[in-house]
């Protein structure tokens, strides 16, 4: 599941029906004059800073979880991408179905295809901007803020921690302590279950996406937040992807490297992508060349749902798909000895 497919992209859409679905600022849930002792604030990101003079009201998010950690802040932005892989029928990832009102936020298509128009973006009339785990350019970037100010990502594209998302979120809407409490509440969560299951301490640890059409893997490296959250639960990486991570001249967030070259990236415990139609890996000769795949202590995932949890990490996705994951690394982990 290659980001750079998968990222924020739309067709424009009508300006009728965008401003027609658009919400007014009271429908928000952003008038609460609390936060408006921590304005005006400056953040900084990967293209120079972003100040916000004023708490503001029409948020609109891109790329992905920025939505997600605006309802966990009990916010709803007035716009949000329209989501393909691993959404529910409306567009909506399954986590955030609760908090999602469909008279308040306008879901902007999603082809995957590029960035959405900047007439798209500018019929929501946006305050501010939320864009932290992005990968767009400069020059994208600089046409966004003409419209609004652009909480854009911090350093590489798409290796944004989700604590630092969710503090970046909190500072640019005035709710930096609840954004806090939040990275607190579900780090607690990781420790537990890393406390709960020693088996996962010290254990190597690569995840990857399996392209077999094309006769090549993607390879996650240790800045990608999908596998940031796994070694917080106390897996290491694999020497080999350390390896390809020293290897990255393009700032990447993935590598990619043949199917032949598999064994390179062995390691204890093998997360999968991208295993198309049945979970045996076994049954690739690419892929059981893999000491893991030879004693189970592989986890393939093909549940778009769950993939998408765990490659969305945010607040409100990572506890939604713990129980569903847990039990399954729990049992690669104990295989790997």
């Amino acid at each position: 599941m290659n980001r750079s497919l998968l990222r924020v992209g739309v067709a424009a859409l009508a300006v009728t029906v965008l401003a027609g679905c658009s919400s007014t600022s009271d429908d928000t849930g952003t008038t609460d004059a609390s936060g408006d002792a921590h304005f005006p604030v400056t953040i900084d990101n990967t293209f120079g800073a972003t100040t916000i003079d004023a708490r503001p009201e029409r948020l609109v998010t891109m790329g992905w979880n920025a939505q997600d950690v605006l309802y966990a802040l009990d916010l709803k932005p007035v716009g949000q991408p329209k989501y393909a892989y691993g959404a529910d029928p409306n567009g909506v990832m399954p986590w955030a179905q609760p908090y999602f009102d469909s008279g308040v936020t306008t879901l902007y298509e999603d082809p995957a295809t590029g960035e959405p128009s900047i007439e798209t973006i500018a019929t929501l009339a946006p305050d501010a901007i939320l864009a932290p785990y992005e990968g767009f350019d400069e020059a994208y970037y600089d046409q966004l803020t003409e419209l609004a100010p652009t909480v854009a990502y911090p350093g590489g594209a798409w290796q944004t921690t989700w604590q630092d998302q969710t503090t970046i979120i909190g500072k640019a809407v005035g709710k930096p302590d609840e954004a806090q409490a939040l990275v607190d509440g579900l780090g607690t969560t990781l420790a537990d279950t890393a406390a709960d299951h020693p088996e996962f301490a010290g254990k190597t640890l690569t995840v990857v996406n399996l392209d077999t059409a094309n006769g090549q893997a993607n390879v996650y490296l240790p800045t990608d937040p999908r596998v940031q959250v796994l070694t917080e639960l106390g897996f290491v990486n694999a020497p080999g992807v350390e390896a390809l991570a020293q290897d990255n001249a393009e700032g990447k967030f993935y590598k990619s490297i043949s199917l032949e070259n598999l064994r390179d990236i062995d390691a204890d415990v093998v997360v999968a992508f991208g295993v198309s139609g049945t979970s045996d890996m076994a049954a690739n000769p690419a892929l059981a060349q893999l000491s893991a795949v030879g004693r189970n202590s592989a986890v393939v995932m093909t549940d778009e749902q769950t993939i998408a949890a765990l490659s969305n990490v945010n607040v409100l996705s990572i506890p939604w798909v713990l129980p569903t994951i847990v039990p399954e690394l729990s049992r690669a982990a104990g295989n790997a000895g």
